[in-house]
């Protein structure tokens, strides 16, 4: 049986070419990673100070996850602002960097580092190296150069305030910081 619509035949050894992501979702895994790691930057850097307090081996991690969260934060602003995910390879590196050091500082002071910032911290980091991977398979392609789309950036907003409030909370930094409510009243009849 015979079909009135044409299909193209394929040379032998050449690959089905993937179809582009739907409009709707074009230009969500840049929007997706840049939040993700902002996230991710706000945790390495509380990880990083509670770190820094401690001894020698955990203060090392310290640094690392500090300068790490830097980098995540700048390489957030600079992807959503491309439109693209930018240096997925070294997006990638990053992200494992972080694991690493955030298990290191784990490693160093069990005690006073918080597994579930470390997790959340992982998670997010998987997640960006996921979209960084992607970005790397499709190299050239531009499949992911789109603007940030307005649901995109709320729903992953959504997700990462849910991963990284308990996390920041569960810090040394969070342990540390004054409870809501507890600051000091100014009295307004004094000038």
């Amino acid at each position: 049986m015979t079909s009135a619509i044409p299909t193209a035949e394929m040379a032998p050894g050449a690959s089905a070419r993937t179809p582009r992501a739907p409009l709707a979702l074009r230009g969500a895994a840049p929007s997706w990673a840049a939040v993700a790691a902002w996230g991710a930057g706000l945790i390495e850097v509380a990880l990083g100070a509670g770190a820094l307090m401690q001894d020698d081996a955990a203060r090392g991690a310290g640094v690392v996850l500090i300068a790490l969260g830097a980098g995540s934060l700048v390489w957030g602003a600079w992807t959503l602002a491309r439109g693209r995910i930018v240096v997925p390879r070294a997006g990638v590196a990053g992200a494992l960097a972080g694991i690493v050091a955030a298990v290191a500082a784990l490693m160093a002071d069990p005690a006073r580092t918080s597994v579930i910032a470390v997790a959340a911290l992982t998670a997010l980091l998987i997640s960006a190296a996921i979209a960084c991977a992607g970005r790397l398979r499709r190299r050239g392609a531009g499949a992911d150069d789109a603007p940030p789309r307005l649901w995109v950036l709320l729903a992953a907003a959504v997700i990462v305030a849910a991963l990284v409030t308990p996390a920041l909370a569960a810090t040394e930094a969070g342990r540390s910081a004054s409870p809501h409510g507890t600051h000091g009243i100014v009295d307004p009849g004094h000038h």
